[in-house]
């Protein structure tokens, strides 16, 4: 279903998982002992969690989500908006951008961007 890469980095490890479906969202995350990071979209989609249970809980469900093919994400110039739908229907949205044309007001981007729902990963 999936290619999954684990590398060593300084401090921790580093995981990507790249799908084989090209129609579904490939995602990885970094293990710092006390801090991961997850990462989903091109520029949102990153999520900075504690190491406790609850932190580990929920990258386990946002993976497993994923995987189900249920996240959208929607582009503009130089940002994206990740929006994952849990096992429970709860949404978690992470929004991000890179500079300088992520920095630019953009307002309502999220209603007429260009968005994509991504496949299962099987």
């Amino acid at each position: 279903m999936a290619t999954v890469k684990v590398d060593g980095v300084e401090g921790g490890i580093s995981v990507s998982v790249t799908p084989r479906n090209p129609d579904a969202r490939a995602f990885g995350w970094t293990d710092f002992s006390d801090e991961l990071i997850l990462e989903v979209g091109d520029y949102g989609g990153r999520w900075e969690l504690e190491a406790g249970p609850e932190d580990v809980a929920l990258l386990e469900d946002i993976v497993r989500s994923v995987i189900a093919g249920r996240v959208r994400e929607v582009f503009a110039p130089g940002r994206s908006s990740v929006s994952v739908t849990l096992a429970d229907a709860s949404v978690e949205t992470e929004i991000g951008g890179r500079g300088p044309t992520g920095c630019l007001p953009l307002p309502f981007w999220r209603r007429w961007s260009r968005s994509v729902q991504y496949a299962p990963y099987s």
